[in-house]
């Protein structure tokens, strides 16, 4: 789909392991230029995750990341919405190119395509849209973000959330599931941007109770890191994900995420 030209020159912003991860990360950044491109979207959307972070706030992008994580900011119906999006990104295909999964308050757009630097054969595009939790405790923000490459250049203002926020629901994702990815995006965030770790700890324990959750102490969450610290899938979650400048240290970063924030749950 993209001549490898211009594939080999995107490896100065996206180095990943893989060609075909590099392939991937330029298809995302276009994905999200066209998506926010949109004033419909803009209106009804906002960016949240990991891939929000690390394009949005983190430069360079300190990992990679395969899935646009939205959220639907108002209630209402999904049909308009995937409907955009389908107009949005024409340039990975029409609806037979995509396949389009429900499940309780979350859809999900699948595109595959081939790549130009197989193995693998095809990568896919997952964007994902939370349709139950239409808040945000802080304020929403936009971002400048902006692709430069000859397969295609543009710039769009990203609806996101404010830096504070996106960490607080990065620090639920690290209570309830097992990918080491969150330990670190949380331990790089802390050291490379100026953040308030009582608004991350605010967000997190609001987010925990708009889903009937009730927040953790911090011994509880103590013990939940403890025990994925000591699990192989938790900790090589990370590796073949980081830009290969980057050395990272696990027991140091839970220290340090430890200390910035559990402690003070």
């Amino acid at each position: 789909m993209i001549p490898k030209a211009y594939i080999d020159a995107w490896r100065t912003t996206a180095p990943w392991q893989q060609d075909a991860q590099i392939e991937q990360d330029l298809v995302i950044s276009r994905a999200l230029v066209e998506l926010f491109s949109n004033d419909f979207l803009r209106e009804h959307l906002a960016f949240r995750g990991g891939t929000a972070l690390h394009k949005l706030f983190l430069h360079p992008q300190a990992r990679y990341s395969e899935d646009i994580d939205l959220v639907q900011l108002k209630e209402g119906r999904i049909k308009p919405i995937l409907e955009a999006i389908h107009d949005q990104l024409l340039f990975l295909g029409g609806k037979e190119d995509r396949d389009v999964q429900s499940a309780d308050h979350n859809w999900t757009v699948y595109y595959s395509f081939e790549t130009e630097y197989p193995p693998p054969p095809e990568m896919r595009i997952k964007i994902e849209i939370n349709t139950r939790e239409h808040i945000n405790i802080l304020d929403l923000n936009e971002e400048r973000f902006t692709v430069e490459n000859r397969w295609f250049s543009g710039s769009a203002d990203i609806v996101t959330y404010q830096p504070e926020e996106l960490l607080g629901t990065k620090l639920r994702a690290l209570y309830q599931r097992k990918k080491g990815r969150d330990l670190f995006d949380l331990h790089y965030a802390l050291t490379h941007l100026e953040v308030d770790t009582g608004s991350i700890i605010r967000c997190f324990q609001a987010y925990m109770e708009e889903n009937d959750n009730r927040p953790p102490t911090g011994r509880e969450f103590e013990l939940n890191l403890e025990e994925k610290m000591q699990d192989r899938e938790f900790t090589g979650d990370i590796k073949a994900l980081l830009r290969p400048e980057i050395k990272y240290d696990q027991d140091k970063a839970y220290e340090h995420v430890f200390n910035s924030l559990i402690r003070n749950i």
